[in-house]
């Protein structure tokens, strides 16, 4: 028996050198991974408040409602610029002592009339699906602050979570926001989420 032409060329094929490791490699890498970094330590930071997850679920809301605003313009880079204003906004309002949930409520009917308007629902996908997202999960912070801080944690940490999954949809489609945007916010609210119902099945200190 005869060996086919296919044959004899894979078996004369050289083979391919296994890649080996290298410190630029890693360190590569792991830059390569700055949204996850990142999103730890924002996760980190924030963690002080994770006692009452009620205080965490503007967090949430920023997230829903920088999505949204991004799906607007329709450039998701712009995520990254409307989320370092929120920041500092927010700091501020707190800085002042300023409760900042009548500027985030108002920024999202805002942003929600202006999509209506310019046909957001009609672009279809993921883009279009940040305008009931806004209403879910911007509805269940602000209707977290009315309950217990058990019940009212348990529900922002359920709505972290189901950010956390839209999160991953939108970084693997590359739709909407930035995948770095889409990565960081994926570890932060996955992360948030998780500590807060840890906190509450199981509390430190109680």
């Amino acid at each position: 028996m005869t060996d086919t032409p296919h044959a004899r060329t894979a078996a004369e094929s050289p083979p391919v050198p296994a890649r080996r490791w290298s410190p630029g490699r890693a360190v590569a890498a792991l830059a390569n991974r700055w949204p996850t970094w990142c999103g730890l330590a924002a996760a980190a930071l924030n963690l002080g408040d994770a006692q009452d997850g009620r205080a965490l679920g503007f967090i949430v809301y920023l997230a829903a409602l920088i999505y949204l605003a991004t799906a607007v313009v329709d450039r998701p880079g712009v995520a990254w610029t409307l989320f370092w204003l929120s920041v500092v906004a927010v700091a501020l309002m707190r800085a002042f002592d300023l409760d900042p949930w009548p500027l985030l409520i108002a920024s999202a009917v805002t942003v929600v009339v202006l999509g209506l308007a310019g046909g957001l629902p009609r672009r279809g996908g993921l883009t279009a699906a940040q305008l009931p997202a806004m209403l879910l999960f911007g509805g269940a912070a602000v209707f977290a602050l009315s309950l217990s801080p058990e019940a009212g944690g348990a529900l922002v940490a359920a709505a972290l979570i189901g950010h956390a999954v839209q999160d991953v949809a939108v970084l693997r489609a590359g739709k909407v926001v930035a995948r770095s945007m889409a990565e960081f916010c994926a570890v932060l609210d996955f992360t948030l989420g998780a500590a807060i119902l840890v906190l509450i099945l199981v509390p430190f200190g109680g």
